[in-house]
């Protein structure tokens, strides 16, 4: 299916992965780099929102990625999001010789990123000395186009949730819809803490495909009731997960046409 074609078809935001090999089935399938294909997301449609879900933060320096998506936010007129986690796949940097340290130093890597994120949004010629990072009087020109690149992070261990409370505009999960509410609540007491409005953090999850909390191809009962139980656990942002074969790609119109509209007019009256 299109990026056009989804557009059309009313989703709100589309999404790619920032995997380098092949993620569903064998390594030696297809898999596109994520900044490319943004770009071409980006100059394809006019509506809807779109990033990675996620960046690993180690791939990238981050002032670099945040440059990429400004460019992106810029091409867009101001449609991306900067979707970005600890990294997991540890076969995929070694099969590309990208470091993989260790899992609290992955999520003080975030953390350090996520703080570079915001001061290159705030600051005029900034200069960071960090412990895994570095930057010296770093101008940085242009700002995005409604001057903050909205953040999505994706996670759900402690640390995860208590970064997705201070820095995250999204927070992403495959929770199911009672773990989920819970993991919110967190999210939301962790953003309260750092003086940021909690109600003003949206809920991901995904309601349909592979890796998502419910997989198989559904009824359209069976979805609407996954849509309305994500729902009531306080996801705002529901995801389909885009699937290999025919039969799952072939479901999407008819989800969308049909189901989905009476979902919207139920759920946000």
């Amino acid at each position: 299916m299109q990026w056009a074609e989804m557009e059309a078809l009313g989703f709100e935001s589309i999404w790619t992965n920032d995997h380098l090999h092949g993620l569903l089935g064998p390594v030696d399938g297809i898999a596109f780099e994520a900044q490319t294909t943004l770009a071409a997301i980006a100059m394809s449609t006019s509506k809807v929102r779109f990033g990675a879900m996620t960046y690993s933060v180690t791939h990238r320096n981050p002032a670099i990625l945040l440059k990429q998506m400004v460019t992106l936010d810029h091409m867009s007129n101001g449609r991306a999001i900067l979707g970005i986690g600890a990294g997991w796949y540890e076969d995929e940097h070694a099969a590309f010789a990208v470091p993989f340290p260790d899992a609290g130093d992955r999520v003080s890597m975030l953390a350090e990123a996520l703080d570079i994120f915001r001061t290159l949004e705030t600051e005029f010629h900034p200069t960071h000395d960090g412990k895994f990072f570095h930057l010296h009087d770093t101008p940085f020109s242009p700002q995005p186009v409604r001057g903050h690149i909205p953040i999505l992070i994706g996670g759900t261990k402690p640390r995860m949730l208590k970064l997705a409370g201070r820095y995250a505009d999204i927070w992403d999960s495959s929770l199911a819809p009672d773990e989920l509410a819970i993991a919110l609540a967190t999210v939301r007491e962790h953003a309260a803490s750092a003086g940021r409005d909690p109600g003003a953090i949206v809920s991901s999850t995904g309601v349909w495909g592979p890796s998502s909390a419910w997989s198989g191809p559904p009824s359209d009962s069976d979805f609407a009731n996954k849509v309305r139980a994500a729902y009531r656990a306080g996801a705002r942002q529901l995801l389909f997960k885009h699937t290999p074969d025919r039969a799952g790609i072939d479901t999407i119109p008819h989800l969308m046409e049909t189901v989905v509209p009476e979902l919207r007019a139920e759920l946000e009256r």
